[in-house]
Order: C-alpha cells, then sequence, then structure tokens
C-alpha cells in the first residue's frame, strides 16, 4: 500500500464548458440581473441549463463566469448563488420549485467585477456536483446592489438558448416577476470533469454508494479515502479537501472492511467505478459529516497519480 501522503498528492486540471457559445463580446446585451439600478436595488434570477449542453457528463462545477458588456462593478451587502438538479423542462412561477435541492456555492456580502468583452468570473465559494443526467437550474439573488457607473450591468446573450425567472426589488422573491426563454445570460461553468456523487440512505445502518468518474482514467486503479473534515490538506500548490485524521487513515488504508467497501479498485473502461458506506447503525452517528474523495494511480504521473477527485458530504441523518 502506498504511503497516504504519496496517495493523496496529485489535482485534476479544471475544464470549461460554454452555454450556449464562447463569445464573450458577441450577442445582444441584456440588464437582468446585475443592473441594480433596473432591479430595484434587491432582485432575484434563475436561468435554466438544459441536460443537453452538459453532453452526459457528470462534473463538480467549481466557478461560474458571465459576458460583460461594460467594465465596473456591482457591490452588494448579500449575495446567494445556489445550483440544483431539476427534473422539470420549464421554470415554474413559484421559484422555489424550480430548486428543489439546492446547493450555496457563494453567501455573503460580495462585489462582481467585470470587464466589457471578457468572461468575468464571479468569485465561488463552494462547489456542486453535477450528476450528468438532470437539467440545472442557477439562482442568485441579491441585497442592495449598487454598480459603479451609470451603464453597468449589461451582459450578453444568445437569443433563444437560456430560459429565465426574475423578480424585481426582492431578494426573497416567492413568485417570479417576469419570464422568457429568450434571455438568459451566457454562462462558463469552470469544471472539474473527476467527480464523485453520493446516494443512497445516509442513516444508522444504511448504505450510501460513491459513484466515480474519471473521464480519460479508463482501467486505472482508484483508492477512495473519507475523513470527518474536508482539510483542506496543501499539497504542492494545489489542495486536497480532506482531513488527515484516523477515518481517513482506516479508510485508506482498509482497516475497517465491513464500513468502507471496495475502496480500492480498477475504474471501468470509461472511467467509472463505485465504492460503497456501509453506516453502523449506532444513532449517536447522526449528525456526524463524512467527506469522500478518491484518486487514480498511473506508473510515470507526478508523485504517480493521474487524478484526484474534489470531495463529496454525507451527512448521517435520522
Amino acid at each position: 500500500m502506498l504511503s497516504l501522503i504519496m496517495v493523496l498528492s496529485c489535482g485534476a486540471a479544471a475544464d470549461e464548458i460554454y452555454v450556449p457559445d464562447n463569445l464573450p463580446a458577441s450577442g445582444s446585451t441584456n440588464v437582468i440581473p446585475f443592473k441594480s439600478t433596473f432591479m430595484k436595488t434587491d432582485c432575484r434570477y434563475q436561468a435554466l441549463y438544459k441536460a443537453s449542453y452538459f453532453n452526459g457528463k457528470s462534473f463538480s462545477i467549481k466557478e461560474l463566469a458571465f459576458a460583460a458588456s461594460y467594465t465596473g462593478n456591482l457591490n452588494t451587502s448579500q449575495m446567494q448563488i445556489r445550483l440544483s438538479h431539476f427534473t422539470g423542462s420549464v421554470l415554474s412561477a413559484t421559484m422555489d420549485q424550480n430548486i428543489p435541492n439546492p446547493v450555496a456555492v457563494l453567501d455573503g456580502p460580495h462585489t462582481y467585477t467585470t470587464t466589457a468583452g471578457l468572461w468575468c468570473p464571479i468569485g465561488l465559494t463552494a462547489r456542486f456536483v453535477y450528476n450528468g443526467t438532470d437539467n440545472l437550474v442557477l439562482d442568485i439573488r441579491y441585497k442592495n446592489g449598487v454598480n459603479s457607473t451609470s451603464n453597468h450591468g449589461g451582459f450578453r446573450y444568445t437569443k433563444g438558448a437560456i430560459p429565465r425567472n426574475w423578480a424585481y426589488g426582492n431578494y426573497n422573491a416567492v413568485t417570479r416577476t417576469g419570464t422568457d426563454t429568450t434571455a438568459g445570460l451566457k454562462t462558463r461553468f469552470t469544471v472539474d470533469l473527476v467527480s464523485i456523487i453520493a446516494s443512497g440512505k445516509p442513516s444508522p445502518g444504511g448504505t450510501v454508494d460513491l459513484d466515480l468518474n474519471a473521464p480519460g482514467n479508463g482501467g486505472l486503479p482508484y483508492l477512495i479515502g473519507s475523513s470527518l473534515g474536508k482539510g483542506p490538506i496543501p499539497i504542492d500548490t494545489r489542495k486536497l479537501h480532506l482531513s488527515l485524521d484516523a477515518i481517513l487513515d482506516a479508510s485508506v488504508n482498509g482497516y475497517l472492511p465491513m464500513i468502507f467497501q471496495k475502496y480500492s479498485g480498477y475504474l471501468d473502461a470509461s472511467g467509472k467505478g463505485q465504492g460503497r458506506i456501509i453506516i453502523p447503525n449506532i444513532p449517536l452517528l447522526i449528525g456526524v459529516n463524512f467527506y469522500n474523495a478518491f484518486v487514480t494511480l498511473k506508473a510515470g504521473a507526478p508523485s504517480g497519480l493521474k487524478s484526484i477527485s474534489p470531495s463529496v458530504l454525507v451527512t448521517v441523518i435520522k
């Protein structure tokens, strides 16, 4: 068995997905949602991205960027950005129905700085793991928005590509003010194609499956690790979002095989694999967090490793 530090010492490169195109200086300009005077300083915005844009790939979303028409910034006292899988085909007028399982990827006071004609990252602080199957809904809302210049706030869109909802002047809007299928903002997703997705019953006595996906790693050995924290562990210029604790040591080294199952093996030809957690039937575990990630091994790669996934959280519930 490789040493723990060797096993956890390589990062995966990020990829970018453009919806609907990689043309940040072309298309029409729309002021929803980042023109604060138009949105009455507070707003809520949603955009629907069809699964077909993602070509059946699962991945971890680490950043979002929009194509700015003007240079400047939007200052807010609170900005929250959430992402959710969505099995519907059209956005509901009741906005919360469009984000049935929201994950906050930004939440706090925020300034969004943009440069005309460029893709402008918004600055996410957390990740979202996309399952490769469902549609995806983006939900943005902010309070007390102020643009730095009178014309700032316009962004590019391609007509008919991305449906959207919006609500003027209301951070906590329940019902949309308007909707259309024509003018959702062009979006760049910065993603890690190497991903790990948890599913199942995370309760005492239950089973959680960990689905591994590493395109380009077909046939390689993999190793999964679990820990009670998300670290991070700094490794070279990268970070692994697990903690060096006793659970990580036990899961990586196979000390608890009745709990951490199939934690090593080989990915199939398409780069997929699966591990499993059998949660002990102990009620005191309710509320405990387990963070989980995996690496793939390859001779000749830096430190003998080709890829490392982001971590996925499993919380034990009743």
